[in-house]
C-alpha cells in the first residue's frame, strides 16, 4: 500500500478556509480525480494552520493511473478557478509518499 501525505501550510488565520476549499475540491472532483477515501488532518499541536490531506493507493501502478486522471481534471478552467482561491490561502506545500505496512500485533 502507497500513502499519499500532501502537507499545506495555511497562511496565518486561514486554515478554515483551506479545509473548506479541499472539501469543495472532495465534493466537485473527486471522481474524476480518482479519489477514493481522502482524509483530511488538520493541527491539534505543532505548527499551527497545518493542513494535511491523505490518500491510499493500492500500489505505485495504482498511485500513476490515478495522477493521470486527476491531470485531467486540473486541465480544467473549473480547476484553474479552484487553484487560484487555493494559492490566497496557502503559503507553502509539501508532498511525500509513504510504503504502509500493517504490524501484526500480539
Amino acid at each position: 500500500m502507497i500513502l499519499e501525505r500532501m502537507t499545506f501550510q495555511a497562511k496565518y488565520g486561514k486554515g478554515d478556509a483551506l479545509v473548506e476549499l479541499f472539501r469543495e475540491q472532495a465534493r466537485t472532483w473527486g471522481p474524476k480525480m480518482g479519489f477514493v477515501s481522502p482524509r483530511i488532518l488538520t493541527d491539534h499541536t505543532g505548527a499551527m494552520f497545518t493542513v494535511i490531506v491523505e490518500q491510499e493507493f493500492k500500489d505505485l501502478d495504482d498511485y500513476s493511473r490515478r495522477d493521470k486522471e486527476a491531470k485531467v481534471a486540473f486541465a480544467t478552467p473549473e480547476f484553474a478557478n479552484w487553484f487560484a482561491r487555493m494559492e490566497q490561502v496557502v503559503e507553502r506545500g509539501e508532498r511525500q509518499l509513504f510504503n504502509v505496512e500493517t504490524l501484526k500485533v500480539g
